[in-house]
């Protein structure tokens, strides 16, 4: 008798999560580590070259359960990274394994910190190609 192989495919490796506020990127890591127990550092920020170059600030947290959560300064100057979405001002991309009710559990906690005015999960397939480049 052959033994039964179950595979496991995973969609997406990772979610997105776009939040507005009107915090200062700086000031809205310092909230996460505060108030989600999060420990959000500074990472090299995305350059982005249209016909300008343009960094957008960039903050990291690895949590115990090995998911990676990077967070996007959304809007600069006059250049945005999901130009699709351009009124959201955060994107908080959730790398790794993370079920869906874990999912939407620590949605409904970055909704609670103050001065989120909202979070929601950003769906991958609404994405240009060259958008979902920036997170590959």
């Amino acid at each position: 008798m052959k033994p039964k192989v179950h595979t496991l495919t995973l969609e997406n490796e990772y979610k997105l999560i776009g939040i507005a506020s009107h915090l200062s990127p700086h000031k809205i890591s310092w909230m996460f580590n505060q108030e989600l127990g999060a420990k959000f550092q500074q990472a090299d920020s995305l350059v982005i070259v249209e016909k300008e170059e343009y960094r957008f600030p960039v903050y990291k947290f690895e949590d115990d359960g090995d998911i990676l959560y990077t967070l996007y300064a959304n809007k600069l100057e006059r250049s945005s990274i999901i130009k699709s979405i351009k009124k959201i001002d955060y994107i908080l991309k959730c790398e790794g394994f993370i079920s869906a009710r874990g999912f939407e559990q620590y949605l409904d906690k970055l909704k609670k910190v103050k001065n989120i005015l909202t979070a929601f999960e950003i769906e991958l397939e609404q994405l240009k190609s060259k958008e979902k480049e920036v997170f590959n």
